[in-house]
């Protein structure tokens, strides 16, 4: 059976949660998310728990490998730590593939951030948005895409998500080479 790791990656506010509850709808797989841990943990204040939450986050994580379930990861990707998570995936046999969502720029990603706050969700600072909106897609570019097995290009715009490339057997696909450039002429 094979094991899977589906890191579903993009900066705050690209749409991540929205797109794993499609994706995941008919996988049932797995699902770790240091932001819905630290909601679950302190419900009015996110940030007094982040700590506690991102030790469970990894815990969880190191469960699923230490049981070879396949599962699904939610960050920001504009860490450093989820190298050494591939890498032991990897070493256990596991199939790492990528998903990585972007926008066009952070403007978009504010408005969905402040209408998810308005339906009772949390609020990230303008300021980490827009760090690890650029810190994300560097990283992504650079350096994750070519550690992974397999990794997917998503555009969340004003409308909905649009595949625009993918690597899948060590071929690289491009769907729509105007957005593929814009992404990788940006970084």
């Amino acid at each position: 059976m094979e094991k899977n790791i589906f890191i579903i990656a993009g900066a705050n506010g690209s749409g991540k949660t929205t797109f794993i509850n499609v994706f995941n709808k008919n996988k049932g797989l797995a699902f770790v998310n240091a932001d819905e841990i630290a909601k679950a943990l302190s419900p009015s204040d996110l940030n007094k728990k982040r700590i506690e939450a991102g030790k469970i986050f990894l815990k969880n994580i190191y469960d699923y490998l230490s049981k070879s379930i396949s599962f699904i990861i939610e960050t920001t990707l504009s860490g450093k730590y989820i190298k050494k998570i591939i890498k032991e995936s990897k070493d256990r046999g596991y199939n790492v593939i990528i998903i990585y969502i972007f926008t066009d720029n952070p403007s978009i990603n504010f408005r969905r951030i402040k209408g998810r706050v308005l339906k009772g969700g949390h609020d990230i600072p303008k300021s980490d948005v827009v760090r690890r909106f650029e810190r994300s897609r560097n990283l992504f570019w650079k350096e994750y895409k070519d550690m992974a097995n397999e990794w997917f290009l998503f555009y969340n715009g004003e409308d909905d998500f649009e595949e625009i490339a993918y690597f899948k057997e060590n071929y690289l696909t491009v769907l729509n080479e105007f957005l593929y450039k814009q992404f990788g002429g940006s970084i």
